[in-house]
């Protein structure tokens, strides 16, 4: 592997029963269902959304709207072919790649990750089935009265992201059902071997850098967040953890300078590329250069494929073996995380990656 050195938003979704492996329009079909158990019929079916909730959904799911890590699930269970409307945020990069008809569907949403928000007027002129988000009660009975059933999502723990694809694959058909399961036990599998190959390390501590590293606080990330659950689970911990174990009410969690200098990580990781850019650049003047882990060249830039495996999509199985290969090299020699890539590409996106392909995921220039 070559490693370059240096956050689940509203989404909506109805899936097709069966797997497409070339990306083409989406169908058309009358959405016609109930949000409430008393109306089940034979064109019906009932399910348990991620938060629990009984709903009652139509028999055959063709129609979908998915933004975001959503959409990297639904496309992942094979039903791209059934998305009507989505986010400009997977219309560019290798998601539009592999799924080049992305490029073409309606924009259904607004902002990205947890401030994204649903664009009520282009949702209901989409006429999805089925709608999959962070509950909200006005939301959901708009859409309701339009013949469409939100159903909550939840993505803040890996238990989350299995639970949430579960139902993705549920919604869609058998097929996807049974591909969401075994993911499961590869992604749980993919969390235990980092932690297995980690676990008689020392703990190497991580500043997880947001924004743009250049103006201003510095956002990280929380101790509630999935990403750190990765770090945790690779021999590391989020040193902003302790300090913000879960968001501040009044935004994105931030520290500065005087913060970083103290705590002095041994290890920093950019969640984009220009974040990483302006943290290794030496001639900008920047007070990071004064930290130990920019001196030690320990900066690294987060990977992202069709979607980023830090944030909370199903891409994230990725994430764990990542951190345990640049947290703990050593004791990770023998991992072959350029095959477990391949592999994940060939097995759920049936992309066999080029070696520059996977390049340009290690190190992505966006």
């Amino acid at each position: 592997m070559a490693i370059a050195g240096v956050t689940g938003g509203l989404v909506l979704t109805a899936a097709c029963a069966s797997e497409t492996t070339n990306p083409s329009g989406a169908s058309s079909s009358q959405a016609v269902n109930s949000a409430q158990p008393a109306g089940v019929s034979s064109a019906t079916r009932v399910i348990k959304d991620a938060t629990g909730r009984t709903v009652t959904i139509p028999k055959e799911i063709n129609r979908i709207a998915a933004a975001g890590a959503l959409a990297q699930m639904v496309c992942m269970l094979g039903g791209f072919d059934k998305i009507v409307a989505t986010s400009e945020s997977v219309q560019t990069g290798m998601f539009a790649k592999l799924f080049p008809g992305i490029k073409n569907l309606p924009l259904a949403f607004t902002g990205t990750g947890p401030s994204s928000r649903v664009n009520m007027e282009a949702i209901l002129e989409a006429e999805p089935q089925v709608v999959f988000s962070a509950f909200n009660e006005e939301d959901a009975a708009t859409m309701q009265a339009a013949n469409s059933v939100m159903l909550g999502t939840l993505l803040n723990t890996p238990d989350d992201i299995m639970n949430t694809l579960r139902m993705v694959g549920e919604v869609i058909g058998p097929d996807a059902e049974k591909k969401a399961s075994d993911f499961a036990a590869y992604y749980k599998g993919n969390i235990q071997k980092a932690s297995d190959l980690t676990r008689s390390e020392s703990k190497v501590r991580v500043f997880l850098a947001g924004g743009d590293g250049s103006k201003g606080a510095i956002n990280t990330t929380v101790g509630n967040d999935i990403n750190t659950s990765y770090v945790e689970a690779a021999g590391g911990i989020n040193i902003a953890a302790a300090q913000f174990p879960k968001a501040p009410g009044n935004g994105a969690a931030a520290v500065d300078f005087e913060y970083l200098i103290a705590e002095q990580p041994d290890v920093i990781i950019a969640s984009s590329r220009a974040v990483y850019d302006y943290i290794v650049d030496a001639d900008n003047g920047s007070k990071w250069q004064s930290l130990t882990a920019v001196k030690n060249k320990k900066v690294y830039l987060n990977p992202k494929g069709v979607y980023l495996w830090s944030v909370r999509s199903a891409e994230g199985a990725l994430q764990p073996l990542w951190l345990a290969k640049i947290l703990h090299p050593e004791q990770t020699s023998g991992l072959d995380l350029d095959k477990f890539v391949k592999d994940f590409y060939k097995t759920y996106y049936f992309h066999d990656l080029s070696d520059k392909e996977l390049q340009e995921i290690y190190f992505p220039s966006k």
